[in-house]
């Protein structure tokens, strides 16, 4: 019974902020009288014209903003990558996680905007009743068209358009490059490593990306992959792949916590075994630690986390010719 009543007052509360906010919105939060019109993921918002207040939840967007100078308020609170880390500042309220916002926090920024996304897009609706959102995930498939969309629709929103466009032409120029060189690679196995837990990802999958916009020749296609809650992925069955390449992704140093408050045991340390080191990837030096923030946390989703993770791809195959 108490764990009942414990949950209906936080439903309560959570009503009665959702409430008291949207009730203040249109006197208090008053911002620009301008709007303009947003295409995002969920369709098209009213924004109003550079909104002074911004809070965001989604890593690509806030990536996007620093790329182009625009203002943030609130932030949520996660290990920021090195080139993020000046977001962790007392200046950038903490709005919440990328999982769950914080109301109260909200209430005391009044945002004209708030920007989720990927994790966060599962609290549109209710963000939508506090402010407009936008909804801005990236489709790993579709990556770089939703990124310019995103590009642009920020860059617009602030009269950066030129410089959006310059970002959008760097990105796409890269990512070309790094195509023409990957294309070339013997076929190769990516792993999101869960320290000695490793789980192959295909093209088609949320780290897909690789193959799917990067253009590296995958090894395993969908059907390869165990179903989840299936047959467990293991080094004896990456042995028997022989792969050319392995790229890892070390998802518990990315976020600096393992499941269920473990110790962190990193890639680098799990990949050292006899299996990899007899497959021809790991005879040729042709292991590759992914940039652990760069491809968990960011996903790529970020102009810079895409250059980012372009330039350490084209470094790795430059080294192998």
């Amino acid at each position: 019974m108490p764990s009942i009543s414990l949950f209906s007052s936080r439903r309560h509360w959570l009503a009665c902020a959702v409430a008291s906010m949207c009730t203040l919105a249109p006197a208090a939060w008053a911002g620009p009288s301008q709007t303009i019109a947003v295409a995002h993921a969920r369709g098209v918002t009213q924004v109003p014209a550079k909104p002074l207040r911004v809070v965001v939840y989604d890593l690509g967007a806030l990536d996007a903003m620093q790329a182009l100078g625009i203002p943030v308020a609130g932030v949520p609170k996660l290990q920021w990558p090195d080139y993020l880390s000046g977001y962790a500042d007392a200046r950038y309220t903490v709005a919440g996680s990328l999982f769950e916002p914080d109301y109260e926090a909200l209430s005391r920024i009044r945002p004209d905007l708030v920007i989720v996304g990927g994790r966060s897009a599962g609290k549109f609706e209710l963000l939508s009743k506090i402010a407009p959102t936008l909804d801005f995930t990236v489709n790993p498939q579709q990556m770089l068209a939703d990124m310019e969309r995103n590009v642009t629709a920020l860059a617009g929103l602030y009269g950066k358009q030129a410089q959006g466009q310059a970002l959008m032409a760097q990105v796409q120029q890269e990512v070309g490059a790094l195509r023409a060189v990957a294309g070339k690679a013997a076929p190769g196995v990516l792993l999101m490593a869960i320290n000695e837990k490793i789980m192959p990802q295909a093209p088609g999958a949320r780290f897909g990306f690789l193959f799917d916009v990067f253009g590296a020749p995958s090894l395993l296609t969908a059907k390869d992959v165990p179903a989840r809650g299936g047959p467990a992925f293991g080094f004896d069955d990456l042995a028997k792949l022989q792969p050319q390449w392995i790229y890892v992704i070390d998802r518990n140093t990315a976020t600096g916590s393992a499941p269920g408050g473990g110790a962190i045991v990193p890639s680098t340390q799990v990949f050292d075994n006899a299996q990899v080191r007899g497959t021809p990837a790991g005879q040729k030096n042709q292991v590759v630690f992914l940039d652990p923030k760069g491809w968990y946390l960011m996903g790529s989703a970020g102009p810079t986390a895409m250059l980012r993770n372009v330039a350490q791809l084209k470094k790795a195959y430059a080294a192998a010719r």
